[in-house]
């Protein structure tokens, strides 16, 4: 029975800007923390990375030890490192970096609250992580996007649980030091699919909206300097750790750790629904494809089944865009920012990153043939309706319920 209860969870506290790293032994030692473990790539240690990290400890009253790994995560590695943070008298956990780092350190610290049995149990048997060791994450630029998220890889197995999402996050630009690179670009993305898709059915969830809002909001901050900054620096040269200052880059991170509590949410709707079921005949990531599917998604929505998107433009759109649009065409505005944004991600990236299906290296045959699949994973989606809105992000024109396939009402079927 439907209570009309909405619940959303949001666990991390999130620290971003010039001193984030200075915050984090002060929130460490209010969870009773004052020995932590930092968990990096052998690269990063080796290499000094951990500098800003160090000088930030300074004079804390905590101390914390390294173990860095150059290795794929797996079991064995965290009852490895669990050994070190075990005999070592280690009572937090820091992951520095992002992907498998912090795969590893999700995995550090349930088995840290627990033991490596009880992580080996949850991974082979299933269940949810329901307590961690004190948990943070210092992210670099070398993101997936799903650090924040409440679920970890380890060996080929998901683990999920609310706890598994980091308790305090540090964006600090220090630790933003190397140039980013395409893979943050379609996290990025991904973020922003994340966020924007809670608007396509109309019934959002009230409570994740200001998330969805902030995390929209950095993204687009994100990409405003990196799209706009002059032609002659050259377009990949504007990639990602050129500024002195790097507000896009901390804006890109901290959406990534907003997007941690969306992805649930997220993975509900018919945008990520169909990036799942194109993500295996496309040369692109599930985070992109969502990306070009959103605005067929959203304009399928307003115009068609009548969604009012006009509160989007407050999540894409700043203030005085906002005031100066009126509202019967916001929703409109709201649209047209985002295509703006992904037509110039396509040229600075040189047309590495696609705007369209077709530019993500899918077939129109393969895309017609997934459609009864799609439909049938799309709860409230009838068939031809997928069909409308794939073929419009395939050819990348506005969706028309009156353009349809040629396929046989057998093929149809």
């Amino acid at each position: 029975m439907d209570t009309g209860v909405k619940q959303f969870v949001f666990p991390s506290k999130i620290g971003a800007g010039s001193r984030a790293l200075e915050h984090l032994p002060f929130d460490l030692g209010g969870f009773g923390a004052v020995r932590p473990m930092v968990v990096c790539t052998a690269e990063m240690d080796q290499g000094g990375g951990l500098k800003p990290l160090e000088d930030a400890f300074k004079g804390s009253g905590l101390t914390f030890g390294i173990y860095g790994m150059d290795e794929e995560p797996s079991l064995e590695t965290v009852r490895e490192v669990w050994t070190h943070y075990n005999d070592g008298g280690f009572d937090a956990v820091i992951a520095v970096g992002g992907g498998v780092v912090v795969d590893v350190a999700k995995g550090l610290a349930v088995a840290a609250a627990g033991s490596p049995d009880a992580l080996r149990t949850l991974l082979s048997e299933g269940g949810t992580a329901d307590v961690t060791a004190p948990f943070a994450w210092v992210p670099t630029l070398g993101l997936t996007g799903r650090e924040a998220a409440p679920e970890a890889c380890l060996g080929g197995r998901v683990l999920h649980g609310t706890a598994l999402s980091p308790n305090l996050v540090a964006v600090d630009p220090r630790m933003l030091s190397v140039r980013g690179s395409r893979g943050l670009a379609e996290a990025g993305l991904g973020a922003l699919a994340s966020a924007l898709c809670l608007y396509e059915a109309g019934d959002v969830n009230p409570l994740a909206l200001p998330y969805a809002r902030l995390a929209a909001r950095q993204v687009m901050d994100g990409l405003e300097p990196l799209l706009s900054a002059p032609e002659e620096k050259g377009r990949l040269s504007r990639w990602f750790g050129m500024g002195e200052k790097r507000e896009e880059e901390v804006a890109f991170v901290t959406a990534m750790a907003v997007n941690g509590s969306l992805r649930q949410e997220a993975r509900k709707s018919l945008t990520f629904v169909l990036a799942d079921v194109l993500a295996p005949v496309s040369r692109c990531s599930r985070e992109v494809l969502a990306a070009v599917l959103l605005p067929s998604v959203l304009e399928y929505a307003h115009r068609v089944r009548g969604v009012d998107l006009s509160d989007m433009l407050s999540a894409v759109g700043d203030l005085d865009l906002l005031c100066a649009t009126p509202v019967q065409q916001r929703a409109e505005a709201a649209l047209a920012l985002v295509r703006e944004k992904i037509n110039g991600l396509w040229l600075l990236t040189e047309a590495e990153l696609p705007r369209t299906l077709a530019e993500a290296g899918i077939e129109r045959e393969t895309l017609l043939g997934l459609c009864d699949e799609a439909s049938g994973m799309a709860e409230g989606w009838q068939c031809h309706e997928v069909e409308t809105l794939l073929l419009a992000a395939y050819n990348g024109t506005r969706p028309d319920p009156r353009n349809q396939s040629t396929r046989s009402p057998q093929e149809a079927s």
